[in-house]
């Protein structure tokens, strides 16, 4: 794989509900040599609407993709991936602890902490790799940002969100 200014490139394919095999081959030799701790991915979902047109907040029509493509990820690496499924419908309580407003959201961590790495939505296209990008940042404890950043971010005294926003184009 050729290397980049982010480290080692990842090239996938992203299908829909059907993840070809060499993807698969190709996530699980990456994983195999670039993932050095644990990892817990936890799957806010809604389940039994997936693809069905409802009124906004009563269905979930990519919870069903978000399900395959982290246990994609779970499958890659089972030794260091674990997943957890979460029903906001039947654990409002967690939902509320861990703070989540939207399905289907993955939360990436290190080991079975809340996670504080969240993708909302179905994170596919450009931001699949983005999500591969933080398994394994998350798995190697490393956060990627510069001396300066950690010295700015050092600086903050009230609990502060960043959020990024993707947009297809």
């Amino acid at each position: 794989m050729p290397a980049g200014r982010w480290g080692p490139c990842l090239v996938l394919t992203f299908y829909m509900a059907l993840i070809p095999e060499p993807v698969r081959q190709q996530l699980k030799d990456r994983f195999e040599t670039l993932l050095i701790g644990p990892v817990h991915l936890a799957l806010y979902t809604k389940p039994g609407s997936s693809r069905l047109i409802l009124p906004a907040g009563l269905g979930c029509p990519t919870c069903e993709d978000a399900r395959q493509m982290a246990e994609l990820l779970r499958d890659a690496a089972p030794e260091k991936i674990t997943l957890e499924v979460v029903d906001v419908s039947r654990d409002s309580a967690r939902v509320e602890i861990d703070g989540i407003d939207d399905v289907p959201t993955i939360a990436i961590a290190a080991e079975s902490d809340i996670g504080r790495i969240r993708f909302q939505g179905l994170p596919t296209g450009t931001e699949f790799p983005a999500l591969i990008d933080a398994v394994e940042r998350v798995s190697r404890a490393e956060h990627g940002l510069s001396a300066e950043s950690v010295a700015a971010l050092a600086k903050l005294t009230d609990s502060t969100e960043v959020m990024v926003f993707a947009t297809p184009t």
